[in-house]
């Protein structure tokens, strides 16, 4: 930091002395107070902002191990479809469109304050008529007549940073930039995570169809089958209407899921923004969705760099940079100029080569402002505070979300085996109570019951299978998805 500091003065000391040599070329004559006097402005006004620090936050140490995450995460599902319509997502998504903008004018606001670094190059041009009708310090050939004149020519300002608000405004803008792209990860992660919950979402609901379907049609086969028996006198009028009472219930599940499929398509649809006109076609499908094999473990390390944690931090960044260029309002500016061109006029009183050349330097502060600076100094401290918050925030939420989604993995694996071991139950039981009825020694009506336990414990399989896929799901989200 003090070889930076050297060198800017040095450099300052050398812009001086250009602007020095400048004056004296052109107006013939030596200014040594006045360049001697800019000399040692531009060499002893030199200050170091604080330095941006890191807030201390209590997080576990980072793992022995570094943990990382491929960034399409969502492989892992061994789904194809799943991975086309997640590509497809992040190239048409609305949000990501809106997101991208973003950046693009982060960059140019960053290009701007780029910009206020490096002189600035004008260039002018003049034209008028004027007519004297006073004799005073005029020839009297100029009296009543019109004098047509002209100029062109170009003009270099520059504010000289002496304080470094100029760079602390670069500085905050580049923070925001940097914030504004991990904005944008951090919606790409949210729309790849909305999508493939919304795809397991959906296969379940396919599962769900089809075990209903599946059992309903078992359910019709036997209620005519007792309706047969009954009129042959093999069985009994109550046998046959419980059958059919079940099968009616059984039926009457299958609109409503074949309506969630639909809803849950058209929400897919919208996600990876699809057009209206292709919104009413079905979506593809696959082998159903694998389980990931997903760390047991995290790295705080890599929590910390989560999109939206590194967004928050960037944020931090750019509010202490404005800080330090607030407070900077408070000290005088430096504004060097150069102005340079040629004048053509029809008087006779100007003579000699048509040129005219004005090196300056200004410098200006603030005396009284009616409390302007304060106040805005003081505001942006108030931001830097309410940044600080919402980043600490942020980190904890990251750590929230990431012990929910390994509490959910473990519950979710807990909860597919117990239904499984239910299902297979369930299954033995209903073989048995057949068995039974085949045996005379059970009614029809419990091997319903059996037969309507025995789907119910395979809805609920499907909907544990659904919930242990989108713990994973999960998981990888709130480690940030590689990002």
């Amino acid at each position: 930091m003090r070889r930076l500091q050297n060198r800017r003065a040095h450099l300052l000391l050398l812009i001086s002395q250009g602007i020095v040599l400048i004056a004296d070329s052109v107006m013939q004559r030596r200014i040594r107070p006045w360049g001697l006097a800019l000399t040692l402005a531009l060499s002893g006004c030199t200050h170091i902002w604080p330095a941006y620090e890191t807030p201390p936050i209590d997080v576990p140490p980072p793992s022995l191990t570094p943990l990382s995450l491929d960034r399409q995460w969502w492989k892992a599902f061994a789904d194809p479809v799943l991975d086309q319509l997640v590509d497809e997502a992040l190239a048409n998504n609305l949000d990501l469109a809106k997101a991208a903008s973003n950046i693009d004018e982060a960059r140019a606001n960053a290009g701007a304050a780029q910009a206020l670094l490096s002189p600035r190059i004008d260039g002018g041009a003049k034209a008028g008529a004027s007519q004297r009708q006073l004799g005073l310090a005029l020839n009297s050939q100029e009296i009543n007549s019109a004098n047509t004149y002209g100029s062109a020519g170009a003009g270099v300002s520059w504010e000289i940073d002496l304080w470094g608000r100029l760079r602390q405004m670069n500085a905050a803008a580049l923070a925001r930039l940097a914030a504004s792209e991990h904005t944008r990860n951090a919606t790409a992660l949210s729309i790849s995570s909305a999508v493939v919950d919304t795809y397991l979402q959906l296969r379940t609901l396919d599962a769900k169809l089809l075990l209903t379907r599946d059992a309903a049609a078992s359910l019709k086969y036997a209620s005519s089958l007792e309706l047969r028996r009954w009129k042959a006198d093999a069985g009994t009028r109550l046998a046959y209407q419980q059958s059919l009472a079940e099968w009616s219930a059984t039926e009457a599940r299958i609109p409503a899921i074949e309506s969630a499929i639909a809803k849950t398509e058209l929400a897919l649809q919208l996600l990876i923004g699809r057009s209206p006109r292709l919104m009413a076609e079905p979506l593809p499908r696959d082998t159903p969705p694998q389980v990931p094999d997903t760390p047991r473990e995290f790295d705080s390390a890599l929590l910390l760099r989560r999109p939206d944690v590194a967004s928050a931090e960037q944020l931090l960044v750019a509010a202490h940079a404005d800080v330090n260029a607030s407070r900077a309002e408070r000290y005088p500016r430096l504004n060097l100029s150069l102005l340079a061109g040629l004048i053509a006029t029809s008087s006779g009183l100007i003579t000699g080569f048509p040129m005219y050349v004005d090196a300056s330097a200004g410098l200006s502060g603030p005396i009284y402002d009616a409390g302007l600076i304060q106040s805005r100094s003081e505001s942006a401290e108030a931001r830097r505070v309410r940044a600080v918050a919402h980043y600490r925030y942020t980190v904890s939420l990251a750590f929230r979300d990431t012990y929910e989604a390994m509490v959910m993995r473990e519950a979710s694996d807990r909860q597919v085996l117990s239904s499984e071991a239910e299902v297979a139950t369930r299954k033995r039981s209903l073989a048995l109570t057949e068995k039974s009825y085949d045996a005379g020694r059970s009614s029809k009506f419990e091997v319903l019951s059996e037969s309507i336990k025995v789907l119910n414990a395979e809805l609920s399989l499907a909907d544990a299978r659904q919930t242990q896929l989108a713990a994973r799901s999960q998981y990888y989200k709130a480690l940030g998805g590689g990002f």
